[in-house]
């Protein structure tokens, strides 16, 4: 259970869909606690009380615009895309919580000192937890669209690459062509941009080169003995150990270390490793 939250998880940095959330949330947010009245709080009863969700809601907004704005901006090391994982996710989003639930707290604390309104503190606190919601299903919302077009994106790849195997009466490029056990999520790319593919628990991932030369990662629902019957044709991709196989073309050398054999591979900053079983091959094929 605890190995799923390394898995890679999509963080979404994109700008202008990030500030048009916040301003929807915000928004909604508002409206909800003024209409809706969550956990029984009425911010209806004086005119003071419908300013104070005002405040509340550009405090909001406030809060969710440094956390997902700024900080990336300034921990670009920490909120690497590529290196982003559920376990981050999930202390991100806790530490939004715990932001917005004692901002909110407070501003109702200092409401009520000043005699401004008598809004319980910890239940408007615990609002926090609203606009967090809405921002991570507008933002889930964007991360399936974007599985859809990439879904899309590779399936018209595959397909031309057919095609033109058609007209020119015979192969293309060898390729890596994959499909989740759900059908609904598919990887076709050109085998000289894969990297690797490695099994991590009932997904494998599959770390790849695009066209403006970054290294993308994919992770989906398969088993890693399913990949390896769709590629056992490939000179190319080969296993190197029981959860992993390589481009034997992204490699650039194979190092002997303290714990056995490991494989540095092209654009990427770890080591794979080779099992007993594998080393001769890789020996072979590298020398």
């Amino acid at each position: 259970m605890f190995e799923n939250l390394n898995q890679p998880y999509r963080f979404n940095n994109n700008f202008k869909h990030n500030a048009k959330t916040i301003l929807l949330v915000s928004m909604g947010f508002i409206l909800i606690v003024l209409y809706i009245q969550p956990l029984g709080i009425n911010f209806l009863k004086s005119e003071h009380d419908g300013y104070f969700v005002l405040g509340a809601g550009l405090f909001t907004a406030a809060i969710l615009f440094f956390n997902t704005l700024i900080l990336p901006g300034i921990f670009t090391k920490m909120f690497n895309p590529e290196r982003w994982t559920i376990k981050k996710e999930l202390i991100w989003n806790f530490w939004m919580f715990v932001n917005l639930f004692f901002g909110l707290t407070f501003l109702a604390w200092i409401a009520r000192m000043a005699e401004y309104t008598d809004l319980p503190f910890f239940r408007t606190g615990a609002l926090a937890l609203l606009p967090l919601v809405l921002f991570n299903l507008i933002s889930y919302n964007l991360s399936l669209k974007l599985k859809v077009m990439n879904m899309i994106d590779s399936g018209k790849i595959w397909l031309k690459e057919e095609i033109n195997a058609l007209q020119s009466g015979g192969p293309t490029s060898e390729s890596v062509h994959l499909v989740a056990e759900n059908r609904k999520q598919a990887f076709a790319e050109e085998v000289e941009r894969v990297i690797l593919i490695h099994s991590s628990g009932n997904y494998v991932e599959i770390v790849w080169i695009d066209r403006k030369q970054m290294v993308r990662r994919r992770l989906f629902r398969q088993s890693f003995t399913n990949v390896e019957k769709a590629l056992v044709q490939s000179d190319v991709m080969l296993k190197c150990h029981r959860c992993w196989m390589v481009n034997l073309n992204k490699v650039r050398r194979l190092k002997r270390s303290t714990s056995g054999y490991i494989l540095e591979m092209e654009g990427l900053d770890y080591p794979v490793p080779v099992s007993r079983n594998h080393i001769s091959l890789f020996k072979e094929k590298l020398i």
